[in-house]
């Protein structure tokens, strides 16, 4: 089916760039798209927005459509609205948009009209006649010739993970399942089904006759005696063991049970399971079953229905959070024959990345113990302790009595694939010290299957939480993989057959989501992606050529697609587009890389309102601006007064974004909405604003991101003063007027510019901060600090409580009482030190009910209402 070419209204584009032209939606025009617009920015013409427009409930902006799915036919796409309204905001609506009328209203999904409507998702068989899907947790398959689709299970178990088992050995269609916990097999013709294998988290039972020896050996007097005296006892005991034997030599015989059991030991759990395409073996992910019951955090709630206080435990504090290591056992379904896999000899996995930490604080120990120890010799007229032993002469060594085998680091798993074949099943790991990831092969063509490594990457800052994704191109063994080994996220293959890695894209840019086309003939091979090539703060859909490494854009809107799911006959893809100004929206695309034969993009959904149109908030600059800490620029959100109305000099607001790794200076609708159109109201009253992407930000490559290893705060603040002396200098920003504000990573940012910084910043407000890193959480803090035990000065560096008695201006902190991410004590802990200081010009308001990202339009107003006076008294003389 082939949709007519519908042309996107050109107002849509308008708002990304002045210097961008679009004689056609998807043309991108020579202009250097970070180049500062010499006209005057747009700001409000009518009445000025007003604080309560702007912290109301959102859906008087849009109701962004949310995860896009295509039907098994393609011949519509469901998708997802959130319910308008204060009630309605925690729920969403599925509808449908069908294609062969996309300017109709998308039809919702009711009770009344449930369905089913199959997804776009599944196994499909060698020819991609038949596919195999899941629909609520029963399995269905879909036959594309018919267009029909029946009914495989109608349990109340659940059901996944359906997948054809291509067979050479038979005529008949089978396939294979999970159900709950186990994996089963069914042939699809006679319907007869059986499990695959009998997998049992339980010790291996002893050979009957070392149980009798070990029973015999307990015996009390009374028992031996009893077999003294009489012969029956005996003969009983030797009928018993007779028994014992015989079940035990019949157990395994019988080729109609199932396979097993696999005995993976009672102190062990499953962490997942992977049954091969040819179902010859299974893959087995395992952890310990007993995890240490970790300290943890306590958040109380004063708001309740009964008027009671009640509390609930939430994180454990970063390095007091048990780690869990993992085990991958290869089970044989065949021999019945367990194979746990060693991690022995993956490059690196027995070093200790941190020992030059370790022993630093050892010495430092041992220092501070030689002195304590020389000032106790000075003061006392004990006698002297006669050594134990002679102390080892200049030159002379001890000799080495610890000759114990160093035992590999721990790992968690970050998933598990098997090639469609199923030769070759390949597992990603990732050590606990957050410092290697290796991605680990086997080939089960192998008599003794040993592990593969496919992959390893070393970081000596961390491995960074995006950029993970791997799988086996279709039809092949080669294995793909992302990897930032380059200092950008781009994409590799590893064939195993002539040991090779080849990569496929390359350049200062990241590479993600990747999709690779499933083609049965085998004739084409591409993969889908998305990237910021053109620019670092642009995300297009492009397509790479694997046999050419050919990459060609699929999308040249010059704003964010992020993100977009392929058609069933992957000739098309739905994209959710954005750009500064607008939330996104769902366009159709032709998956036609030339240029010269692409129709337009089509708009297929239009939930912006009217309301939000004509409120003309700002749209912001993104201008490049010179570091002087580094060779790349910081790009920055830049809003800007009317020069005319306001001709300076101005005082400056700097917003910090949140997250850290977290990309702003971007052209897509921000996830802080609110924070951009209150922009608009501080530059309606003379204020500039800048919203720089720091180092650390996403989007810019490795070397940006791990800036703040051991030293969070600090290259930020040098990339703050950059923008703020651009804007002083090239837009009249007043330098003794400068505020800052932002939440989590923002707010842990407005302490350290006002504490460390108080000649820079006269004034910040601090919402959801970290104070004190030691009680934030394990996964995100021992990432970039460490752990307080190995590493404290990077903690007491990092940590703001401990800068605090450089407090200067005037600091705003605010708070949400039922954050469960950064707890309340973090920044009650704040405020006692600074009572305890002393300090004046400070201020806390905590919000009863409110999480880590506040819900309620009354709490967010309060927050904004509190954040303009402040800069308005301090910077803006109001």
């Amino acid at each position: 089916m082939k949709l007519s070419p519908r042309l996107i209204h050109a107002a849509l584009l308008l708002p990304i760039l002045s210097t961008i032209s679009h004689a056609q939606p998807t043309e991108l025009s020579n202009a250097d798209p970070v180049s500062e617009q010499s006209t005057t920015p747009i700001i409000a013409q009518s009445t000025l927005h007003t604080l309560n427009q702007i912290t109301a409930e959102q859906d008087w902006i849009a109701r962004s459509p949310q995860n896009p799915r295509w039907l098994i036919d393609g011949s519509a796409i469901k998708f997802s609205m959130r319910r308008p309204g204060l009630v309605g905001r925690d729920f969403s609506d599925q509808y449908l948009l069908f294609l062969s009328n996309p300017d109709a209203e998308p039809a919702k999904i009711t009770p009344q009209s449930p369905g089913p409507y199959f997804i776009n998702s599944g196994d499909w068989n060698t020819d991609h006649t038949l596919r195999l899907l899941n629909n609520n947790g029963d399995l269905f398959i879909y036959d594309v010739i018919a267009q029909s689709t029946t009914q495989l299970t109608k349990t109340s178990a659940y059901e996944s993970a359906a997948m054809f088992l291509p067979s050479s050995r038979s005529v008949f269609t089978r396939y294979a399942f999970r159900r709950d916990n186990n994996w089963f097999i069914r042939n699809l013709d006679s319907g007869w089904e059986f499990q695959a294998a009998d997998v049992q988290f339980k010790d291996e039972p002893k050979d009957p006759s070392e149980a009798r020896e070990s029973a015999v050996k307990k015996r009390t007097e009374l028992q031996n005696q009893q077999r003294e005296l009489f012969d029956i006892i005996n003969l009983e005991d030797q009928r018993k063991a007779q028994r014992e034997d015989d079940r035990h030599a019949w157990r395994d015989t019988d080729p109609t049970t199932v396979p097993g059991p696999f005995y993976l030991g009672s102190d062990r759990q499953s962490q997942g399971s992977w049954l091969s395409p040819n179902a010859r073996f299974m893959l087995v992910a395992t952890t310990p079953k007993n995890r240490s019951n970790d300290k943890r955090d306590i958040m109380p709630n004063y708001i309740n229905e009964d008027g009671y206080v009640s509390t609930r435990s939430v994180r454990a504090k970063v390095g007091l959070q048990s780690q869990t290591p993992v085990s991958f056992h290869l089970l044989n379904l065949n021999t019945e024959e367990t194979i746990d896999i060693p991690f022995d000899n993956l490059p690196t996995i027995k070093d200790n990345p941190l020992e030059w930490l370790t022993k630093q604080s050892k010495d430092e120990s041992i220092d501070n113990s030689k002195n304590l120890s020389e000032n106790q010799e000075s003061n006392t007229s004990d006698p002297e302790v006669e050594p134990k032993a002679e102390a080892l002469k200049d030159g002379e060594q001890a000799e080495e009595t610890d000759t114990k085998e160093i035992d590999p680091r721990p790992v968690s798993s970050m998933g598990s694939r098997w090639s469609d074949s199923g030769r070759y099943a390949a597992f990603m790991l990732r050590s606990h010290d957050n410092k290697d990831r290796w991605i680990v092969m086997i080939d089960t063509d192998q008599e003794s299957p040993t592990p593969i490594n496919a992959h390893h990457l070393r970081d000596e800052a961390w491995i960074n939480w995006a950029f993970n994704e791997f799988g086996f191109i279709p039809n092949t063994e080669t294995l793909w993989y992302l990897s930032e080994e380059s200092g950008y996220s781009h994409l590799y293959t590893y064939d195993p057959t002539t040991e090779t890695t080849t990569q496929q894209t390359e350049g200062n840019f990241e590479v993600r989501d990747i999709t690779i086309s499933d083609d049965p003939t085998n004739t084409t091979s591409f993969a889908y992606l998305r990237t910021n090539r053109t620019h670092p703060g642009i995300q297009e859909l492009e397509q790479l050529d694997l046999k050419t490494n050919k990459l060609e854009p699929i999308t040249t809107l010059a704003g964010s697609v992020s993100s977009y799911t392929l058609s069933p006959n992957q000739t098309q893809a739905i994209i959710s587009y954005s750009n500064l100004n607008q939330p996104p929206e769902l366009y159709l695309v032709e998956l036609q890389p030339n240029p010269l034969l692409q129709s337009p993009p089509v708009k297929l959904t239009n939930t912006v309102t009217q309301e939000f149109k004509s409120a003309n908030f700002q749209t912001p600059q993104i201008v490049a601006v010179p570091s002087s800490h580094t060779e790349h620029p910081i790009y920055t959100r830049l809003y800007l007064p009317d020069a005319n109305k306001f001709p300076g000099p101005r005082p400056l607001v700097v917003f910090s974004h949140g997250a850290g790794y977290l990309q702003h200076a971007n052209y897509e609708w921000s996830y802080y909405s609110r924070e951009h159109m209150f922009h608009t109201i501080l530059t309606n009253e003379g204020f500039i604003v800048v919203a720089p992407d720091f180092r650390a930000s996403e989007g810019y490559g490795r070397d940006w991101r791990t800036a703040i290893y051991r030293k969070m705060g600090y290259p930020e603040l040098e990339d703050f003063k950059d923008t703020i002396d651009y804007a002083v200098n090239n837009h009249n920003a007043d330098p003794q007027n400068v505020g800052i504000y932002g939440g989590s990573y923002g707010g842990f940012m407005t302490l350290m510019a006002l504490f460390l910084e108080p000649e820079t910043y006269k004034a910040g407000a601090a919402l959801r901060s970290v104070t004190d890193w030691r009680h934030y959480n394990h996964g995100y803090t021992a990432n970039i600090l460490n752990t307080p035990e190995i590493d404290p000065e990077a903690f007491d560096i990092s940590s703001p409580i401990n800068h605090a008695e450089g407090l200067q201006g005037h600091l705003l902190m605010l708070h949400g009482l039922q954050d469960n991410n950064v707890v309340a004590q973090d920044i009650i802990r704040l405020s006692q030190r600074l009572i305890e200081l002393e300090k004046e010009n400070w201020e806390l308001a905590l919000h009863p009910i409110e999480p880590h990202g506040y819900h309620e339009p009354s709490s967010w107003l309060d927050q904004m209402r509190r954040i303009h006076k402040l800069f308005n008294v301090t910077l803006n003389n109001e």
